[in-house]
Order: C-alpha cells, then structure tokens, then sequence
C-alpha cells in the first residue's frame, strides 16, 4: 500500500503546485518530500503533494481547501488550469509592490540605524573628551582653595610690606631727627 502511494511525477507535482522542478528537488533534498525512484523516474508521494497543495492553495487564497480535496491526484488529466497571464501579471505586480514598500521600509530603518550609529559615536567620543562630574567638581573645590590661600599670602605680603614701609619712615625719622640734632649741636658750639 505504501509503494501506491508514489504516483505522482516532479513534472506534474511542479504544475500542480505552480512551482519549478527545481524547487520539487529542494524539497525532497530538504526531505520535505519523500520519493520513489523506479525506472529512472522519480515519483513522489500523492499525500505530501496533496497537503503541499493544499498549504499553497491557502497560501494563495485563490481556490478553497475543500476544492482542492475533490481533485484526482491519481488522474493527471483532472490537474487544476494554470491561472492567466494577466492574474499571474496582477500577482505579480502586487507581489512586487509589497516588495517595494519592504525595501523601502528596510532603507528607512537602515538610514536610522546609521543616524543613531553616528549620533552614538558622538557621544562617546565626547565622553571620552570630557571630565567626569565628580572630578570637576574635586578640581574646582581644589582651585578655589588654593585661590583662598594664594590671596591670604599677598594679604599678608601686603601688610608686611606696609608694615616694612612704616619701619623705614620710623628710621628715616629718627635718623632725621638725630641729624637736626647733631646740626644743632654743632651750631651751638
């Protein structure tokens, strides 16, 4: 029973399913198919051909599930007919309209991710430039001490200097005051 149900050729499975041969051998490579070989010619399981159609049917919305379990699979005159050119035109233009609106979708993703790739790589090298807060505020509290201590030394540099100044007017006084008094000594004499 199990050797029957290998009917169907990649021919007739590829036009029944709308699909090229090629894609029948992906599938049986990736076992998604199973087949017989016999006589040099590779039949394929009518059951998986079946539910490949009707999943492709579903996908296509274009005839319903129970159609398509009506068909003969066995018979390969009662095949379905190959849409028109012009629905296959329509599909394909909406196919390619869809495509169109995702690339155009990606691109503007792509054109974000590279903005906040750049915006991101701006920050971190200011990052990289800048002090931390907690070290700014270390140095500037360090600055203005030494700002307070370096105005306490010229404070006192001042009132040492004006202290040295009334110093030197004292001794220019008395130096003054002892030289009248030696003039007038010598003039009394």
């Amino acid at each position: 029973m199990a050797e029957n149900q290998y009917t169907i050729t990649r021919e007739n499975a590829s036009e029944l399913l709308w699909i090229s041969t090629r894609t029948i051998d992906r599938y049986i490579k990736s076992g998604r198919l199973t087949y017989k070989k016999i006589a040099n010619k590779v039949l394929l399981s009518k059951v998986e051909v079946q539910s490949l159609h009707i999943e492709f049917g579903a996908l296509r919305q274009e005839t319903a599930p129970s159609e398509l379990m009506s068909w003969d699979f066995e018979s390969q005159e009662n095949l379905p007919a190959i849409p028109s050119a012009s629905a296959l035109d329509k599909k394909l233009d909406k196919f390619f309209d869809l495509l169109t609106d995702k690339d155009k979708q990606v691109e503007e993703k792509n054109r974000l991710v590279f903005m906040l790739q750049q915006r991101i790589g701006e920050l971190e090298s200011k990052i990289q430039h800048m002090i931390a807060l907690p070290d700014y505020n270390q140095e500037k509290q360090n600055t203005l001490i030494e700002k307070e201590k370096l105005e306490q030394k010229i404070q006192e540099l001042q009132i040492g200097v004006k202290t040295e100044k009334i110093k030197g007017m004292v001794y220019v006084g008395i130096i003054l005051i002892i030289v009248i008094i030696l003039i007038v000594a010598a003039a009394g004499k």
